[in-house]
């Protein structure tokens, strides 16, 4: 059996996950990472994607994030997240529009307008909800 370490995954809403898992693999600034057991302390921002937790039992559980931080210190992970729901919460044929619109609007605005970050990661949380089945590890 492999090591576990504490994990917690909080939204506004309270906390989703708490307890004991082996790894989580998230999507940051960089790229993809993982966390195991006795990992280094860092911190880094969450895209919108898939975090997966490997449970002591082997099983796997997986959440579509909108965004957020997670930090590893001192041998604790946490990840505090805009907006966490478990895959069935989600239906990517119902982001199907969501994914236009947010793309017409994205395309009707200037780098400088003052929603631009705004409509551009509402494209981003919409295109994660509707590639959900793509981006889960235990679909495949």
């Amino acid at each position: 059996m492999a090591e576990t370490f504490p994990f917690r995954l909080v939204s506004p809403t309270g906390i989703i996950y708490e307890g004991p898992i082996e790894q989580a693999t998230a999507v940051g600034a960089l790229g993809e990472f993982g966390v195991l057991a006795e990992h280094v302390n860092f911190i880094t921002s969450i895209e919108p994607g898939l975090i997966t937790l490997k449970l002591a039992d082997g099983s796997f559980i997986e959440y579509l994030l909108s965004g957020g931080i997670a930090e590893v210190k001192d041998g604790a992970m946490t990840v505090l997240a805009t907006e966490a729901l478990p895959l069935a919460a989600v239906d990517p044929a119902a982001a199907a529009p969501e994914v236009q619109q947010a793309e017409a609007r994205l395309s009707q605005m200037s780098f400088y307008d003052p929603g631009y970050q705004e409509a551009e990661q509402a494209l981003r949380n919409a295109r994660a909800r509707a590639e959900i089945a793509h981006l889960s590890r235990l679909a495949h």
